[in-house]
């Protein structure tokens, strides 16, 4: 479930940096418009994160671990300071983060049956 709202939050801000919604551009030290071009990359490769994770593909959690730590780490790049602003986005790419991390146990091995949708 949070993998997709990484894929939604992306749709969202790559849209508000495209139009300059919400005054978003005035928020980043970094250009708008390669955020606008990471933040829709970073839309379809969560997407696929998450076909695979409906899927059950080994390749998928640490597709998502490593889209999680460039979300966070382009956090601090858009802001510009190691003091950033927590988001909720920031929180939400967090918790993908260590529920993939826990996740990496089972790549060697199916999905279990039964044991409902993984993350």
């Amino acid at each position: 479930m949070l993998t997709a709202e990484k894929v939604v939050q992306h749709c969202v801000v790559t849209w508000a940096f495209a139009t300059d919604q919400f005054g978003i551009r005035d928020t980043v030290v970094v250009d708008h418009r390669w955020l606008a071009v990471i933040g829709g990359l970073a839309a379809v490769l969560f997407a696929v994160a998450l076909a695979g994770l409906i899927g059950r593909r080994r390749w998928s959690p640490p597709l998502i671990i490593l889209l999680a730590l460039v979300d966070i780490i382009g956090e601090f790049i858009a802001q510009g300071t190691l003091g950033i602003l927590i988001t909720v986005s920031f929180i939400v790419a967090i918790a993908v983060l260590v529920l993939a991390w826990r996740q990496r146990r089972r790549w060697g091995e199916p999905w279990p049956t039964g044991a409902g949708k993984p993350m």
